[in-house]
């Protein structure tokens, strides 16, 4: 009767530490998608009810025949510049990792589409697994992926957590 508490308990503490952790893919716009938004504000508006953290994923979906996505630096997000980008993505959807904390700049290139609100800042924080940000005085790279790319897929999948309460369920059953 032990054993199945020790076992219980172990299981119960694997759940829940690997539910914290899994990554999410946030579609930019919500179901809007990634367009010139009704007001000027919307993306900022959009990103404040997320909190992004390292691991996640933005998808951006488009028309690929009139927009794209670009990263930029927060001077040319400021200024609508569309010069000196990154990385640009013209093939929708999108999927751009947010790999490390940090802030990320995003725009559509297409001239006057900025200007009329079709950009997006947002702050990524670190993920409850630990620290992903670069070294200091680094830039975080860019880690775009267009296409019909899957969607990723992460340790606390439901997948995953499945795999791990399985094997978890065996090592304690062959340990007792």
């Amino acid at each position: 009767m032990a054993d199945a508490k020790i076992t219980a308990s172990v299981l119960a503490v694997v759940v829940a530490f690997l539910s914290g952790t899994e990554a999410m893919n946030y579609t930019v716009g919500g179901s809007g998608g990634w367009k010139i938004p009704s007001s000027a504000g919307a993306y900022s508006d959009w990103a404040s009810q997320h909190l992004f953290e390292a691991g996640d994923v933005l998808v951006f979906d488009f028309d690929s025949s009139t927009n794209d996505v670009a990263d930029v630096t927060k001077e040319d997000y400021d200024a609508c510049n569309t010069g000196a980008p990154f990385t640009v993505l013209s093939t929708s959807p999108a999927y751009y990792s947010l790999d490390t904390a940090g802030d990320y700049y995003f725009l559509c290139t297409i001239t006057g589409h900025c200007s009329q609100g079709q950009k997006l800042a947002i702050t990524v924080a670190e993920s409850p697994s630990g620290p992903t940000s670069s070294p200091p005085g680094s830039l975080p790279p860019p880690s775009p992926t267009t296409g019909t790319t899957a969607s990723p897929t992460s340790v606390g999948s439901p997948l995953g957590v499945a795999q791990l309460v399985l094997f978890v369920s065996i090592l304690m059953g062959s340990l007792c």
